[in-house]
């Protein structure tokens, strides 16, 4: 059964595309969104969280039962927190979630098969501006449609006051003076900032509140520059988000009717680029 009207299917994909980011209200079940605020609360107060990600709040890793298996369980980079849990499918796998992708026109879906539980404590510091993707050397920082996207809820609604989403609409594809001025997303020397007002925490009139109710997911192209308030109340503010490849580079989605960039479509598909969290020429 269609979740969206072909009107609200259109309006949303153009939102992604132009904006960066959309948003689908109410899409998980109350059932599961119970069940992962009560998981939650459960877990979360037994992990220990090094200081150097207090900006984000916690950087915690749960891996599918496949992705487990594929990985091994060996340690990951930074030695971030990782185990296997049965939620981590059931949030990936979500139905709802799934059909809507679909409607939307998300081809070629692939989850990395993890989720990260991104939460920030009461009373916690803001999170710093940054953008994730991490292949701006490879001519996918230039296609004008997403290569790289992450779903995500947060588990309690959210406002200004305990730490909400902040985002600079169209500065996945659109340079933005932050993209000069920000060492790579999250690495050292981001997270040893200790001046807030760096200009990785502070407030861009072009920067919009994106306040959401717990269940919302929002769908974001990882080039999209974003980060969030601090939380000022004693209320824990939790976050699950999971990455996932859409589309097949170079290939255009099959509803795609706009121009292709020429570094597209004569884009070599089999060719390697070195990885990196550095905006370059890729972005005008």
């Amino acid at each position: 059964m269609a979740i969206l009207s072909s009107e609200e299917t259109l309006h949303k994909r153009n939102e992604l595309l132009d904006q960066g980011f959309t948003i689908l209200p109410g899409m998980m079940p109350k059932s599961l969104l119970n069940e992962l605020i009560a998981w939650s609360a459960e877990r979360l107060p037994k992990i220990k969280i090094d200081d150097r990600i207090r900006y984000q709040g916690s950087n915690i890793f749960v891996f599918t039962e496949r992705h487990w298996e594929k990985t091994k369980g060996k340690p990951m980079k930074g030695d971030a927190p990782h185990f296997k849990d049965p939620i981590a499918e059931k949030v990936i796998e979500l139905p709802a979630q799934l059909e809507v992708c679909r409607q939307l026109g998300l081809e070629n879906l692939k989850s990395d098969g993890s989720l990260i539980i991104l939460s920030k404590p009461g009373h916690g510091p803001p999170l710093y501006w940054h953008q994730d993707f991490m292949d701006w050397n490879s001519p996918q920082a230039a296609t004008p449609w997403p290569t790289k996207i992450f779903l995500s809820y947060y588990l309690t609604d959210t406002t200004r006051e305990n730490g909400c989403l902040r985002v600079i609409p169209g500065s996945h594809r659109k340079r933005h003076l932050l993209h000069d001025l920000l060492p790579d997303a999250h690495d050292a020397e981001l997270q040893a900032i200790n001046d807030l007002s760096h200009p990785a925490f502070a407030n861009y009139p072009d920067a919009i509140d994106v306040p959401l109710k717990a269940g919302d997911l929002i769908i974001a192209d990882a080039r999209l520059m974003h980060s969030a308030w601090p939380n000022q109340t004693a209320e824990c503010r939790t976050l699950m988000l999971a990455w996932h490849d859409v589309f097949q580079f170079p290939e255009p989605p099959s509803w795609w009717i706009g121009d292709i960039p020429d570094i597209i479509k004569n884009a070599n598909p089999n060719a390697n680029y070195e990885r990196s969290r550095t905006p370059n020429h890729y972005i005008a």
